[in-house]
């Protein structure tokens, strides 16, 4: 039988382990607190306004949805992984009626619970299952009930069932902490993966919301290059309006993005390796 010593010093134990579980949840508050903290004060919030709204048919229209998308699933799982250790941290007590409803299921949410009890009996008190030890104080207390039943009888009765719930009570005292675990350890699987898609979040808001530094324009409008060798030129994004390439070899030359209205195309050498006298006196559609 168990005695009051025992059964203080186990009670003592399971509430000193149970602490340590909160402890660690509130660390991991506190943690996932800090990581939302971090992601607003080093998020560059404001560039977003500068990142062009339109149908994400390019990388740049992209970006702004990357980021609002990225944004929205790193504060979004910092608010989960705060939320599901908050749970951990709420009032739980797993009753022995609890205990003796999911002893019969296949699954409930005190599976892990009853799994224990059953690879370690000696919890339950020197009883098989709950049930039993729920029948033995029903009939204590309906022995206890009957008009016929003595006053020192009673006062045996009234031991028993003390005793009784002495153990209903260590058995609770054991199924919460238990609980409590199996508790914690899902939701650390959880905060894991939680952790990653944050991580993803981030990233991608950082990649979105920096874009790389436009490269500057060449303004060669109605620039003369009769003669010239521009192999392999970098013209990049560069204004070439009425510009006069005559007898130019831009053999390898790079002119993506660049506007081309109005240029001279005579004995030109295109980017391609063809000549412009043979493209109808044009490079257009000849410029890679």
């Amino acid at each position: 039988m168990t005695t009051d010593a025992d059964a203080t010093g186990s009670t003592d134990a399971l509430e000193r382990g149970n602490d340590r579980i909160r402890d660690a949840a509130k660390w991991l508050v506190a943690s996932a607190a800090a990581v939302g903290a971090a992601m607003l004060a080093g998020s560059q919030l404001s560039s977003i306004g500068e990142l062009p709204l339109g149908v994400p048919d390019s990388v740049d229209n992209a970006r702004l949805w990357v980021a609002v998308t990225g944004a929205v699933a790193g504060l979004s799982t910092v608010v989960y992984a705060i939320w599901t250790a908050v749970q951990i941290l709420l009032p739980k007590l797993v009753l022995i009626s609890d205990l003796n409803e999911a002893w019969t299921q296949r699954r409930s949410e005190l599976t892990t619970v009853v799994e224990h009890f059953r690879r370690n009996p000696k919890y339950l008190q020197g009883f098989v299952a709950p049930a039993d030890i729920i029948a033995a104080r029903e009939d204590l207390v309906a022995a206890q009930r009957e008009p016929a039943t003595g006053d020192e009888v009673r006062t045996q009765l009234a031991a028993g069932i003390a005793d009784l719930d002495e153990r209903i009570t260590a058995i609770e005292d054991t199924a919460t902490h238990e609980a409590l675990k199996s508790q914690f350890r899902h939701a650390l699987r959880k905060l894991v993966l939680a952790t990653a898609v944050a991580a993803i979040g981030i990233v991608a808001f950082a990649w979105a919301a920096n874009p790389p530094a436009a490269q500057p324009t060449a303004d060669l409008r109605n620039a003369r290059f009769v003669d010239a060798y521009l192999r392999d030129a970098d013209l990049r994004n560069a204004k070439l309006d009425n510009v006069d390439f005559s007898n130019a070899d831009l053999t390898g030359a790079d002119l993506t993005g660049a506007s081309i209205g109005g240029v001279v195309w005579r004995n030109t050498i295109c980017p391609d390796g063809t000549n412009s006298d043979d493209n109808r006196h044009t490079c257009a559609g000849h410029l890679s």
